[in-house]
């Protein structure tokens, strides 16, 4: 495995944070809150069917405080949907050993006014955190003030023979 998190796809391309305002027009979203809603009624509002653990979900939010308040900036409150759509997004890219960003308002609660995600891989949940400390547009998503929730994921797979974990950071202004 590399020393350092990939926040590249498989084709090499490097991928860019995303970020979505209320307001914008994306196909498919009422699909996509149909599906959420299905979702949503068959999970029962459980987390447990994350398969990100407790310590590890933590640990990617904490990092991602700690650098908010050694910024300056107030922590972001942890929200158990954003979680879940993390946590599934997460899931997805193991499965296919690749990272790519999810459609940021499938999964979120509805009375957002901002969304963005960071998604990575790598070895360890701190060696993906610098990665994203050192890409510009992931950094501006984690240092971003108009944020005030977010939801993280750390799921664990065997991608090309290496154990590798697949971060994601989803980030909401309400």
């Amino acid at each position: 495995m590399p020393d350092r998190a990939d926040t590249r796809n498989v084709a090499g391309e490097h991928l860019v944070p995303a970020v979505a305002r209320r307001g914008t027009r994306r196909p498919g979203r009422l699909l996509g809150v149909v599906l959420v809603a299905l979702a949503v009624s068959l999970l029962s509002g459980v987390l447990t069917s994350c398969e990100s653990t407790k310590s590890e979900l933590d640990a990617v939010r904490n990092m991602v405080n700690d650098s908010r308040v050694a910024a300056g900036l107030p922590a972001l409150r942890e929200n158990v949907t954003l979680d879940l759509k993390a946590d599934a997004w997460a899931q997805g890219m193991r499965d296919q050993c690749r990272i790519w960003h999810s459609t940021l308002s499938d999964g979120a609660p509805s009375n957002w006014r901002k969304l963005g995600e960071n998604v990575g891989m790598g070895g360890a949940i701190d060696q993906v955190h610098e990665a994203y400390l050192n890409s510009p547009g992931h950094r501006a998503n984690i240092m971003d003030p108009e944020f005030t929730q977010i939801g993280t994921a750390a799921v664990w797979g065997e991608c090309r023979g290496y154990r590798t974990i697949f971060t994601v950071h989803v980030f909401m202004k309400t």
